[in-house]
């Protein structure tokens, strides 16, 4: 008996039967299976072993419990929280955030979370200009503690509130997140007195957003974290207990997306249709990048948003070339908003026949049922996932499965998915170019 999950995945239009040659054969898909298998195996070792501790934190909330003090201070003391981060140090929690506040800004009692993830000069003066910085705190946050870009900011950042009244407070409007390691983020908090949590070296940035670095501002902007580790658990343990490696959702998702990959299948879309997920899509972008482009291997990762993009890739989608793998993540949004009246609409409301009476929900649902069926008949191989309405379980559900079905995805793909080794390259010549004043 499959364990409950806060959403359900369908599969079905990915196959070949559905969608005709893009899709993938059947026998394929069940040749690939027992390699996930033996990966869903790994991990469940893993687990029992605490060898991987991204595993362990869905059941952890000691740790919640030790940031609560900051949480508290934070949310009554600041009408903003400035977070500084980068890739997997940023994501996260932006993603997180996001359930709080989708841009209309954040609910009450809460300060407004941003994340100044790019290293923009005129966003960073223009954000510096409008901010009353005796309201704002500060969170910084780098694995390795000498990430370039967040120690410009940190740097930057300290000196704007070194300027104002209490100045000598520091400690109680900046708080650090690194590796507890002799690194340049631990000696900058050393230097003025700031708290530095610990963050977990076997955790890498991209699999932390379960972690403080992710949990840590999405609590601050009011999100209930221990819900959003609660939904990642029962993902998890769904996926570890299932009884065959095809009820394992996330082992499923993997061996779609690397049986299509041995194909022509290269590219791979996400699309969800709530403006909550935005910025899941950039989160997942980096997870799935990242972890899977190594050794010639890999898929590349494009973030959609329906309907948005109803008007602008769908086009391509349907007309281009069948190199794609479409993720459509759906709630469902029947009934929900305000009502198109006839009275309003007057004279065309004979034209707007199909509106009346319908509600904003109904039409935002009528168009992702459509965009299904239509990316199906099309030849498109389509995988729906959907839930009622997206809540923290939710959330949390989402960011597991796509960890698990990330990894599992790299071990058949025979690459490493913890790794970045392309990118230390440029990091390596970034800082070569401003010793030498090339910048």
């Amino acid at each position: 008996m499959l364990m409950e999950v806060p959403f359900t995945q369908d599969i079905a239009g990915t196959f070949a039967d559905r969608v005709g040659r893009a899709g993938l054969d059947h026998s394929a898909f069940h040749a690939l299976m027992p390699r996930a298998a033996t990966t869903l195996a790994r991990l469940r070792e893993s687990l029992a072993a605490g060898t991987m501790p991204l595993l362990a934190l869905p059941a952890r909330r000691d740790d919640l419990a030790s940031w609560r003090p900051i949480v508290d201070r934070y949310r009554a003391q600041f009408d903003d929280v400035i977070v500084l981060g980068i890739g997997g140090s940023s994501l996260g929690g932006a993603t997180l955030c996001q359930l709080a506040d989708a841009g209309c800004g954040p609910s009450a009692g809460s300060p407004r979370v941003r994340f100044l993830d790019n290293i923009d000069p005129w966003t960073f003066e223009a954000l510096m200009a409008r901010l009353d910085l005796r309201r704002t705190g500060v969170l910084a946050i780098s694995k390795s503690g000498g990430t370039a870009e967040t120690l410009a900011q940190t740097l930057a950042v300290l000196d704007r509130l070194k300027q104002v009244p209490d100045k000598d407070d520091l400690a109680t409007r900046i708080t650090c997140i690194a590796e507890n390691t002799d690194n340049p983020l631990r000696a900058l908090a050393g230097n003025f007195g700031l708290f530095c949590l610990d963050h977990d070296p076997n955790i890498g940035g991209r699999y932390s957003a379960l972690s403080v670095t992710g949990l840590l501002p999405a609590a601050i902007a009011g999100v209930d974290v221990e819900a959003v580790r609660r939904g990642a658990g029962m993902v998890l343990d769904a996926a570890l207990q299932a009884r065959r490696p095809e009820d394992a959702a996330p082992a499923a998702g993997a061996v779609i997306n690397i049986g299509l990959a041995s194909g022509d299948v290269s590219q791979t879309v996400i699309m969800p249709y709530v403006d909550r997920l935005e910025r899941f899509g950039a989160w997942f972008r980096q997870l799935w990048a990242e972890s899977l482009g190594k050794d010639g291997h890999g898929t590349t990762p494009i973030d959609a948003m329906g309907a948005v993009d109803q008007h602008s890739q769908l086009q391509l989608y349907l007309g281009g070339p069948r190199d794609k793998l479409f993720t459509l993540i759906l709630a469902d949004p029947s009934g929900h908003g305000p009502v198109a009246d006839p009275d309003t609409a007057g004279p065309a409301a004979g034209v707007l026949d199909y509106l009346m009476g319908r509600s904003l929900g109904d039409v935002l649902a009528a168009e992702q049922r459509a965009t299904v069926e239509t990316l199906i008949r099309n030849g498109c191989p389509t995988r729906v996932i959907r839930f009622p309405v997206l809540t923290e379980e939710v959330l949390g559900g989402l960011m597991m499965h796509f960890i698990l079905e990330t990894i599992i995805a790299a071990e058949l793909l025979g690459v490493d998915p913890f790794g970045q080794p392309a990118v230390e390259e440029s990091k390596v010549l970034a800082r070569k170019y401003l010793r030498e004043g090339m910048g």
